[in-house]
């Protein structure tokens, strides 16, 4: 009994271990600049990836191309490297928490968004990226520094051709009427909302905002003075700052608020205290100083009351981005077929051969 449980044992572990073995199997070779592989791993860890946002499972041929994509992006990454561009670890740390950010849909330091994290799904941050994108926190920022360091390259070699494109001025009117229905103003009110931390103290922070809603109701305080407070960081003891309000019902979920208390809202005076607010953390007023009718927007109207940047500029700056994207992409597709070729890239698996590998 002992030898054949001992035999059932043994092949299991050796069929695990062809497995992982088979899994590590060059695919290709980059050697422009030092010699990596591109193992069959990591096209799985990639094709995964892709297939999870997709929905879908990829052909053979759609494998094929991101095994030449991955390819492509070792090879740019060691021309980078061969041509002595470099990134800090503190940029690459920059970039990681601006994308945990916008996951997170707000602005978030690195131990909050583990924190967050912790507390949400019960997880490592490293076992929440590994579910979705498997990658570890390491490897995700070693992936972003490799991203960073192509796009330098890329930008260094075609930097004036990229920056060059723009938009034509009929492109912007163009476009203009084709979504003039996306660019209104809803119903919307400016405030400026003062808040006193109570940190500790609550009768202390009560007294200094009380003090406050007294001296601007009798003028001895304005809203520029605050602001001048706050810009230059004077206002040691409490924070306020402009606010724009629609009168919208998912705008009171965002804020946490009653659609009707939005309404109150907007019924309110201009330029008068609201009553004091109390939370855990504070106290709080503010003062509405306009109000804004819903209206469609025409090229030369602000996008948002209070500024200077009009919907031509907003389109214009939008379209940039689009027809540069573009750009970049098509750059990094010329540049990838002048580095590969079979002096940088040594294929370990062609043909047939690299059909079968890719039909699982």
């Amino acid at each position: 009994m002992k030898r054949t449980l001992f035999a059932v044992l043994f092949s299991l572990t050796a069929a695990f271990g062809a497995f992982a073995q088979a899994n590590l199997q060059a695919l290709a070779v980059v050697k422009l600049n030092g010699h990596e592989m591109v193992t069959l791993k990591d096209l799985k860890d990639a094709i995964e990836t892709y297939q999870g946002s997709s929905g879908r499972k990829f052909t053979v041929e759609e494998k094929k191309e991101i095994l030449e994509s991955l390819i492509d992006q070792k090879l740019i990454v060691q021309a980078a490297k061969k041509e002595g561009i470099a990134v800090s670890d503190t940029q690459i740390d920059q970039i990681y928490i601006a994308n945990m950010s916008q996951m997170v849909g707000r602005q978030v330091t690195e131990k909050q968004f583990e924190d967050l994290i912790r507390q949400t799904y019960k997880k490592s941050v490293d076992e929440y990226l590994m579910e979705r994108i498997k990658k570890n926190v390491a490897q995700y920022k070693a992936y972003l520094k490799e991203q960073f360091l192509a796009q330098q390259y890329v930008m260094n070699k075609k930097q004036a051709e990229i920056i060059a494109v723009q938009p034509t001025d009929k492109d912007i009117k163009d476009y203009y009427e084709l979504n003039k229905g996306k660019y209104i103003w809803m119903d919307m009110v400016h405030m400026y909302l003062v808040s006193v931390p109570k940190n500790g103290n609550p009768e202390a922070a009560k007294t200094k905002i009380t003090k406050m809603m007294t001296d601007y109701t009798a003028g001895k305080l304005t809203i520029d003075q605050m602001r001048t407070a706050v810009k230059n960081k004077t206002a040691q003891d409490y924070v306020a700052g402009d606010m724009m309000i629609e009168k919208t019902e998912q705008y009171a979920i965002a804020l946490g608020v009653s659609y009707e208390r939005i309404i109150q809202i907007f019924g309110e005076p201009l330029n008068k205290v609201s009553d004091l607010k109390e939370t855990d953390a504070d106290y709080q007023f503010y003062v509405l100083l306009n109000k804004y009718d819903a209206k469609m927007l025409g090229l030369s109207d602000v996008v948002q009351p209070g500024t200077t940047y009009t919907v031509y500029e907003f389109i214009k700056a939008q379209l940039t981005n689009q027809m540069r994207s573009v750009a970049l992409a098509k750059a990094i597709q010329d540049i990838s077929k002048e580095l590969n070729v079979p002096a940088n890239v040594e294929r370990k698996k062609t043909g047939a051969e690299l059909d079968k590998l890719l039909t699982w």
